[in-house]
């Protein structure tokens, strides 16, 4: 609400508007500890990209993880899941499987959503990439999206 110089039930009004007719969706924050949570909010993602691509600068790994989350809300219920240092996993689906959605994948980003979901209890997890690296195969393509 600061950035834009509304109240924040103004703001929150808007939101609800927007989910309700179908312009976006949320997600809700994924917990395995509450003591241990920071990140208490809902993301947020629109569901028409091609609005979002004209009527702002999002950025292109930003789009991608938006397309991801299209895809995979007809799958099941989404959450996320986000650390105090800062750390996210981009989406858990149906508190089974972590998907980790990335512009060019790399084997760090694979250790780390191997170790969360081991920590977490999550049996399967799958890194998705937009770019596929040359020093890099073991994830899901994601395809090109302009």
């Amino acid at each position: 609400s600061s950035l834009t110089g509304l109240s924040r039930p103004t703001v929150q009004g808007y939101i609800d508007l927007f989910e309700k007719t179908y312009l976006i969706s949320r997600i809700p924050v994924f917990t395995v500890n509450p003591d241990r949570e920071i990140v208490k909010a809902q993301k947020i993602y629109f569901n028409d990209t091609g609005l979002v691509k004209v009527l702002s600068n999002i950025n292109s790994g930003s789009l991608f993880e938006n397309a991801v989350f299209n895809q995979l809300k007809h799958f099941g219920k989404l959450q996320y899941y986000s650390l105090k240092t800062g750390r996210e996993i981009d989406f858990i689906q149906d508190h089974k499987t972590a998907f980790e959605v990335k512009e060019t994948p790399a084997v760090y980003d694979l250790k780390y959503l191997k170790n969360f979901s081991e920590k977490a209890g999550i049996k399967q997890f799958r890194l998705i990439g937009r770019h596929a690296s040359a020093r890099f195969t073991d994830f899901i393509w994601g395809g090109s999206i302009r």
